[in-house]
């Protein structure tokens, strides 16, 4: 045996009477392309980025999962009411902040530019630029919502979709699968 196999042995683990865990597995976090971000920030919670996170989610799931709990058509008419209520809380709540943030940034512009500040100045406006085109933004899904159209739609009709694919569910397995 040579110098280098005895440090290199690995010792056998004792058998014990413990169970071994398993390992929490490591959940990663989702990529993100900040070149599409113009500046702003993910994690933002007051912005337009929350307005997005929520059509985001699974409304097909929770559709779904509506209709398992109570297969009632007033039920699915409450709850799409609702979210369409919570989508026009975000839509108020970001409408504030970017209006207080809208002025705010004017403060800034207007004091650095009295104390000769320009290119902070330049890239403040930039950043209103920026600001204008999300309350633009904020304002047409607004106007969505009233209509019932575009991406504010899209929650709905997966809400809708997610109900009727429970519906259907319940009756493949309480009727469809009996034998006469």
């Amino acid at each position: 045996m040579g110098w280098f196999t005895v440090f290199n042995k690995k010792e056998m683990p004792a058998a014990t009477s413990e169970p071994q865990h398993a390992l929490t597995p490591v959940v990663a976090e989702p990529k993100v392309d900040h070149a599409q971000l113009n500046g702003a920030s993910v994690h933002d919670s007051q912005g337009i980025f929350l307005i997005y996170s929520y059509l985001q989610q699974d409304f097909e799931q929770r559709g779904y999962n509506d209709a398992l709990i109570s297969p009632d058509e007033g039920y699915k008419n409450d709850n799409i009411r609702l979210i369409k209520y919570d989508l026009e809380i975000l839509i108020h709540q970001v409408k504030t902040y970017h209006e207080s943030l809208m002025k705010d940034m004017e403060f800034h512009i207007h004091s650095r530019g009295r104390a000769g500040l320009i290119d902070l100045v330049d890239e403040l406006r930039i950043k209103q630029t920026d600001l204008q085109a999300h309350m633009t933004k904020v304002q047409e899904f607004e106007q969505s919502l009233a209509s019932d159209r575009g991406l504010c739609e899209r929650a709905v009709l997966a809400y809708k979709r997610g109900f009727m694919k429970g519906l259907a569910s319940i009756t493949q397995a309480y009727l469809l699968t009996r034998k006469f």
